[in-house]
């Protein structure tokens, strides 16, 4: 039991550590506000991108919408 709780607990922190290096690696022309959410897109090219955008508001190819917390960790809201 105390393996499972283990290994779910590791599972949970990579996958926050890869949206993360997802968000940070995007591109994005405005500075982030500490509590507000974002929206993340990938483009035809692969490259991906940072918008105040919501996916209801457009037609890009949303991966997933992020808040940025006050320790500057991105949390995956949906």
């Amino acid at each position: 039991a105390k393996y499972n709780e283990l290994k779910s607990a590791y599972d949970k922190m990579m996958a926050q550590y890869e949206y993360n290096n997802l968000v940070y690696s995007a591109h994005f022309n405005f500075e982030p506000v500490v509590g507000h959410t974002y929206h993340l897109y990938r483009r035809a090219n692969d490259s991906t991108f940072l918008s105040i955008i919501a996916p209801e508001e457009c037609d890009f190819n949303h991966i997933g919408s992020f808040y940025l917390s006050a320790d500057g960790i991105w949390h995956k809201t949906d």
